[in-house]
């Protein structure tokens, strides 16, 4: 959808913003642009829409080159979504909603039904559309400048740290909401942050940026992570880039190990056999495919398996390698249960699970 060809953007004291920058995002999907203060990425992005006329290159919309179109046209194919909402004061939220389809020429009954849909559509009530901007929290104006930028449903978005000036619970909510509407949106998304770990989080595929407006690296966040192209990568990574990648891997990706399983009373000589045939002196107790608990097996040779064990380290469907090894440390048994969309078991893990998941 968007294509970066040998561009650069050089300002008029000489400096050197974006270099030979050759880049593409795919259609549909969320390209993060990240890398410190300076490094060209918002340049990179602002360049899109003409915001910054590129220098040298071309930069190419839908196979077409963005010169050759008005800039009006231009831009209202394209949401743009800032740091702080950028919402205009003097306007309802409505207002500010509808702010693109006034101007391309839409009725007040489709405005209005565009608005009401939008409103829901990020998670706002429906009575916020006459309030104004000052009577809403950060969060809240931040959802506002998402759906001013989807009102005239255009197929790319530019988003320019739109989360950086909300608190760290806020943003991950506003990541989490954003992620989802996505999912179900599939736009042409370029995202900037200064924020590897908010970049990892959200992107399909991440440009870093280096110091004098280079790309020193352009990969999946997996790929990223487990093979970082060179040391000015590694250090922006920062600690940890493999406990990084876990949150990227659903835990369905990990190969059970033989679970030593018993159902409701089930007799002592069945708990031996299962443990036995597992290797462990302990068994999981199910109902029905849902786990009830745990017994040391010496329980039953003493006959006072009654009570199951209460066993909390679980995780269910969807559930990332990260979370399997957080469920892991809190095991008393070393191992954790994965659970099905109903909550049935559907298979034990280890760390040798996760190890093998990883590599």
């Amino acid at each position: 959808m968007i294509e970066f060809s040998s561009v650069t953007k050089r300002f008029a004291d000489g400096t050197v913003a974006v270099d030979s920058l050759d880049l593409t995002a795919a259609t549909g999907e969320l390209t993060v642009l990240v890398g410190p203060s300076g490094c060209g990425k918002t340049t990179s992005l602002r360049m899109i829409n003409r915001l910054d006329e590129a220098t040298a290159g071309i930069i190419a919309v839908d196979g077409q080159d963005i010169r050759s179109r008005s800039l009006t046209e231009l831009r209202r194919g394209i949401g743009y979504v800032m740091q702080h909402s950028g919402l205009f004061p003097h306007r309802t939220i409505g207002g500010n909603i509808a702010t693109v389809p006034r101007l391309l020429g839409w009725d007040k009954k489709r405005i209005a039904a565009r608005v009401d849909e939008l409103i829901e559509t990020v998670g706002l009530e429906a009575g916020m559309a006459a309030r104004y901007p000052h009577q809403l929290s950060g969060g809240q104006q931040q959802r506002v400048g998402v759906a001013r930028a989807l009102a005239a449903d255009p197929p790319i978005m530019l988003m320019d740290e739109p989360f950086a000036a909300v608190d760290p619970i806020v943003r991950k909510r506003l990541q989490d909401e954003f992620l989802a509407l996505q999912g179900r949106l599939g736009k042409t998304i370029v995202f900037v942050t200064h924020d590897i770990d908010e970049a990892i989080r959200l992107g399909d595929r991440i440009a870093v940026f280096g110091d004098g407006g280079r790309l020193a690296q352009f990969a999946t966040p997996d790929e990223l992570l487990a093979a970082p192209k060179n040391d000015f990568v590694i250090d922006f990574l920062g600690a940890e880039p493999q406990l990084k990648r876990l949150s990227l891997i659903s835990a369905r990706m990990a190969t059970p190990i033989d679970a030593p399983l018993i159902e409701v009373g089930a007799s002592a000589e069945a708990a031996v056999a299962a443990a036995d045939k597992a290797g462990t002196d302990w068994v999981l107790v199910l109902d029905d495919r849902r786990i009830v608990g745990w017994h040391r097996i010496e329980a039953y040779r003493a006959d006072t398996a009654r009570g199951a064990e209460r066993f909390d380290a679980v995780m269910g469907a969807g559930a990332t390698l990260r979370a399997a090894l957080g469920a892991l440390v809190i095991s008393p048994l070393g191992v954790v249960a994965r659970t099905d969309g109903e909550g049935r078991f559907d298979g034990l893990l280890d760390q040798s699970s996760l190890h093998r998941a990883l590599s």
